[in-house]
């Protein structure tokens, strides 16, 4: 593998996962029939990276949805790491995208922030939404990581 142009673009989760499952299927089609094998440290970079990515929300996009995304958000005066971050993360809540944007109070208001919102809950539809994680903090709605809290009177 070749580096021919360096940082010529940021990649979102779900182009980097793609870059390795090509990569991954270059390897195994390769391996059989050359003497040069990939060096065992590379592989398991790649079978990590590819566990990791398979298991967030990244796996679930698609080039279509990205596209939409990207175009829909050209007109707000986003930086290309916010863009990215947006893509990646799929914030659900103001708070997430406080911490994503910069100086997010002085740039937009409380309703384009929930225009924004919306519009990213429309195009990048997220799995964990029928869940029942009512209380957004992944652990089904009740906030004990899945078992109940008891509760002395």
């Amino acid at each position: 593998m070749e580096v021919v142009n360096r940082q010529e673009a940021l990649l979102t989760n779900y182009e980097t996962l793609l870059v390795l499952r090509e990569e991954s299927e270059r390897q195994k089609k390769a391996q059989p029939d050359s003497q040069q094998k990939c060096p065992e440290n590379v592989t398991t970079l790649v079978f990590e990276a590819l566990e990791f990515l398979g298991g967030t929300a990244c796996s679930s996009q698609s080039a279509d949805q990205i596209a939409a995304l990207k175009s829909q958000l050209a007109g707000l005066e986003l930086t290309k790491a916010e863009l990215l971050q947006i893509t990646n993360l799929r914030p659900k809540s103001l708070v997430e995208l406080h911490l994503i944007i910069e100086e997010c109070d002085e740039r937009f208001s409380v309703e384009e922030l929930e225009q924004l919102l919306e519009l990213i809950r429309e195009t990048l539809p997220r799995d964990d939404e029928n869940n029942n994680d009512e209380d957004g903090d992944g652990t089904g709605g009740d906030g004990a990581g899945g078992a109940a809290m008891e509760v002395d009177e």
